[in-house]
């Protein structure tokens, strides 16, 4: 089970990556009603981000928690997760970065898999914690 649920979580990561780029905010919000978009842009401009910017993040981290919710992970775990994804992905990347290389991935295996290992390493963290 434990070996399905890390595929699941993985594959999701790097779909929520592209998505969360394309994904209007009523389809991503509709899917997990249990996050803020504004209170989550609100925060990250609070720490220095302009509200276009925090919106990228924000973005990733909707789709995040909704399609981990529908691969079937609890809201606490997906949370964990998406949380650990968003804060390395700040810390390699800058927003425009960051932007520019999700879109990327769809095409170039090498960036899929270094954004695929991100979400793995998270996921292995939050699995055995």
């Amino acid at each position: 089970m434990k070996s399905q649920l890390f595929s699941s979580v993985i594959n999701f990561s790097l779909v929520a990556v592209s998505f969360s780029f394309l994904a209007s905010p009523s389809i991503a919000q509709s899917s997990s009603s249990n996050f803020n978009q504004q209170q989550c842009i609100d925060g990250l401009v609070k720490e220095g981000l302009k509200p276009d910017q925090a919106s990228v993040w924000c973005n990733y981290t909707r789709e995040c928690l909704a399609r981990s919710q529908r691969e079937g992970l609890p809201l606490e775990s997906a949370r964990s997760v998406c949380n650990c994804t968003i804060k390395e992905f700040r810390k390699r990347y800058s927003t425009e970065k960051f932007r520019e290389i999700s879109k990327q991935a769809d095409t170039n295996p090498k960036i899929a898999r270094e954004l695929r290992e991100v979400g793995e390493s998270c996921f292995e963290a939050i699995l055995f914690e």
